[in-house]
């Protein structure tokens, strides 16, 4: 949730600053006007902030009457059905509910304001003599010195030095991968800080490529995109939030999953895995099969004590198996010290998980067992393949003894898999198969996808309106180029060129961030410089960018209108 709020924040800081730096850009003749008419600089600036902050706020209410209340126990009823949340969990009071929903609103009018300042201060500069000048186009990107300084304090400030936090040694698998989507909460605000140096070099091949596939047409089109790179970058921002954060929230889940799939692949000796569904429990000694042996491993957790003083030890799981019995069944690939010697008083730990404990081999530990009884154990064996499988190795006697109606958590099969009497709930899959559907824990999963399916919302929703917004003020443009001799289809295609080639510079950036953010990970988890990328809902948002730019564009400039009545849309 803290994730979600964090990009949703930025969603709203960037989508809001380029949406009104567009829209004060269409309303300059009104200002220039108004400064015609005695209005001064302050007054403008103060009229132009009370507009963005009363939109905002009255949006915000909108959004918090029909969330707060209606939503919350459809959410409630969500997370306790995955098991993220206990049964008992009970919505805050009403009155707290909507205490919080009145911050919220007056933080979104606040952050809406600050984001549009520097909009707010270019209204505040103009002049009546721009009353003779033509505002039908958006006003350029100014590469103001200021903003090349806070562009390069964010990019070594922030991002720099997220990079090497992948590689530390003391990071579990899981920890690095969160340093991917919050390397791109920098990366991406940081591009957007850059883009008067980044769009117009994007732009350029872009437009090269319009002018060779379509000569007249395409050369209409790519000269509206060079001469207007406010709009494009408006256009730009809302994509690269949508196909950035999938790409990268996804990539991160979908490479870890890639990395533990791998794993268990080079891990697995048995020819089948036993495995339940939730609910269903596993015998912790399943007996003696015909032609076949059940290696079962104890499902029990182990306290450790923290690595600092004021930090509360965290139960972790662990399995309870003799060393030399695990040996048969899985290669879990000793780093340090010999698996086979965990025995009474030993137990074995995952390299990632000793390092951060800053444990040696031959250290004795004071292990919090699952009945909360203490025992010290000596460490015997450092493993590598802690990914995939649990972070500590238990004797099996030890965790039968201290674990209350033990189970076993998984039971490995060597032999025929038909030798298992199968029962309901339970499944048994072959080497190839448990490896190939290895994932991660569905509540991880869910909780991905649903930030990822409200960001790439609201990014697109913000696409449609500012894709709508930019084409309002270039009716006579349009007129103009229906009476030098463009058709109605020609006249389509050039809206369609302008319009998605804004989202495609938006999804070069979002590239540029996902190599950033993806390949360290990749490299770091041991698969080389490719990472992997859940190309469903990556192609799903990629569809939703076109539509979005594409479809509000044809709606609000009606490009299959005759000359006659484009002219006659001129005065509107």
């Amino acid at each position: 949730m803290g994730l979600l709020m964090s990009m949703l924040l930025m969603c709203a800081v960037l989508v809001v600053g380029s949406t009104v730096s567009l829209w004060t850009g269409q309303r300059l003749r009104q200002f220039a006007v108004l400064r015609a008419l005695g209005t001064t600089a302050a007054r403008l600036r103060l009229m132009v902030a009370a507009d963005v902050a009363r939109l905002a706020l009255s949006s915000a209410a909108v959004g918090a009457a029909a969330g707060a209340l209606p939503l919350a126990e459809l959410g409630r009823r969500l997370l306790i059905e995955q098991q993220m949340w206990p049964a008992a969990t009970s919505l805050p009071p009403s009155a707290e509910m909507w205490g919080v929903c009145a911050v919220v609103c007056l933080a979104t009018g606040g952050v809406s304001v600050l984001a549009a300042l520097l909009s707010v201060r270019t209204a505040g500069r103009v002049n009546a003599i721009d009353l003779l000048k033509d505002h039908e186009s958006a006003p350029g990107l100014k590469r103001s010195r200021a903003r090349l300084i806070a562009g390069l304090f964010m990019a070594l400030t922030f991002c720099a030095p997220l990079l090497p936090v992948m590689a530390l040694p003391g990071l579990s698998a899981k920890e690095r991968a969160g340093v991917a989507p919050g390397l791109a909460l920098f990366v991406i605000p940081t591009l957007a800080v850059f883009a008067p140096w980044v769009i117009p070099p994007l732009t350029r091949p872009l437009c090269a490529v319009l002018r060779a596939l379509d000569r007249r047409v395409g050369a209409i089109a790519a000269a509206g995109l060079r001469a207007a790179p406010g709009r494009t970058t408006a256009l730009a921002v809302p994509v690269l939030l949508a196909v950035g954060i999938t790409a990268c929230l996804l990539g991160a889940g979908a490479t870890m999953g890639r990395a533990t799939q791998q794993e268990v692949t080079s891990a697995l000796r048995a020819d089948a895995v036993i495995s339940a569904e939730p609910g269903v429990r596993l015998p912790a000694s399943p007996g003696t099969l015909p032609g076949a042996t059940a290696t079962p491993v104890v499902a029990t957790q182990v306290t450790v004590p923290g690595r600092k003083r004021r930090s509360a030890p965290k139960p972790i799981r662990a399995w309870g198996v003799d060393g030399h019995v695990l040996a048969r069944v899985l290669d879990l690939s000793a780093r340090e010290g010999d698996l086979t010697k965990v025995t009474a008083g030993t137990f074995a730990a995952g390299a990632t998980f000793a390092e951060e404990a800053k444990w040696k081999i031959g250290q004795s530990v004071d292990l919090t067992l699952a009945d909360g009884t203490t025992q010290r154990s000596t460490l015997v064996a450092i493993y590598k393949r802690d990914l995939a499988f649990p972070r500590m190795i238990l004797p099996r006697a030890t965790a039968l003894a201290h674990t209350a109606a033990a189970t076993a958590d998984r039971i490995f099969l060597t032999g025929p898999s038909s030798a298992w009497p199968a029962a309901k709930g339970q499944t048994v899959a072959s080497r190839e198969d448990y490896a190939r559907t290895f994932t991660r824990n569905p509540a991880d999963d869910l909780a991905t996808r649903l930030i990822v399916a409200v960001i790439a919302a609201y990014a697109l929703l913000a696409a449609a309106n500012t894709s709508a917004l930019a084409q309002r003020d270039r009716v006579a443009q349009r007129a103009h180029l229906r009476a030098l001799g463009l058709s109605r289809f020609q006249m389509l295609r050039c809206v369609l060129y302008e319009a998605l080639g804004g989202g495609v510079v938006g999804v070069a950036l979002s590239g540029l961030v996902a190599v950033v953010c993806l390949i360290p990970l990749s490299v770091t988890l041991g698969l080389g410089p490719l990472p992997a990328f859940d190309a469903p809902w990556t192609a799903g948002v990629l569809v939703g960018a076109v539509l979005a730019l594409g479809v509000p564009a044809v709606l609000t400039a009606h490009p299959l209108l005759a000359v006659q009545r484009q002219f006659a849309r001129r005065g509107q």
